[in-house]
């Protein structure tokens, strides 16, 4: 057989591995209750999109929020809001806030696992607790609820038999 450049380009081919065809749908493993989500990472004027696992609770969208680094990636859920309205001269009415959150590369475990975050609108951090932490404030959050009708009845009362001024 002679040599000539088709056939030394074909030895020289021998020694490399065989590579995934198009008809290869391999992904990688995730973990139970996660999904493989895109995220896009900014940093300058260069825009990737990455995939890694998120759990399945996290409903944000990782393209639409970017992040500078994978490091930056934080999973959360909804929420839930109390506004407290106002007839007075307050800034604005006393809001609170609440979401599920977890941060996969915090060094406190109680960061990575998923809690739940509360925060008001001064943009604090505000709270951090624990699903057990949670169900104690939910148990003193209706205490509360059923004091502030009490409140209500009362005031109620008042203003009907010319308590107001």
């Amino acid at each position: 057989m002679t040599t000539n450049a088709i056939t030394q380009h074909i030895a020289a081919l021998a020694g490399i591995p065989q590579q995934p065809t198009a008809a290869d749908q391999s992904q990688p493993t995730v973990p139970a209750g996660f999904r493989l989500a895109p995220v896009k990472v900014e940093t300058g004027s260069v825009s990737t999109i990455a995939y890694l696992p998120c759990p399945t609770w996290c409903d944000e969208d990782h393209v639409i929020e970017s992040v500078r680094a994978v490091e930056d990636v934080m999973h959360r859920q909804g929420g839930a809001n109390v506004y407290v309205p106002t007839f007075g001269y307050g800034a604005y009415p006393v809001q609170l806030h609440a979401w599920i959150e977890a941060d996969p590369v915090a060094t406190n475990p109680d960061f990575r696992a998923a809690h739940i975050s509360v925060s008001d609108k001064t943009g604090d951090e505000g709270a951090h607790i624990t699903p057990d932490m949670a169900e104690k404030l939910a148990d003193d959050l209706i205490g509360f609820a059923s004091e502030l009708r009490h409140m209500a009845r009362t005031a109620r009362q008042a203003n009907a038999i010319g308590g107001a001024a």
